[in-house]
């Protein structure tokens, strides 16, 4: 695994748990800001994921 495709990777399962925790109300931050970091992180997660996917697409040339 490339070393950028790693970090996309870890960066990816960081997000996955700060959701985690502020779905479960792991935090300090009263509820306004609350949901705005849950909105942002999730925003990142999928931007995180299509990352990953336009990294492990590999591109085959045809003969023709």
């Amino acid at each position: 695994m490339s070393d950028l495709k790693e970090s996309l990777v870890m960066m990816r399962e960081m997000a996955k748990s700060r959701i985690q925790m502020l779905q479960e109300g792991v935090t300090f931050h009263e509820e306004s800001k609350k949901s705005y970091y849950l909105r942002e992180y999730e925003a990142k997660l999928r931007e995180l994921d299509i990352q990953i996917r336009r990294m492990s697409l590999k591109l085959v040339h045809s003969a023709n």
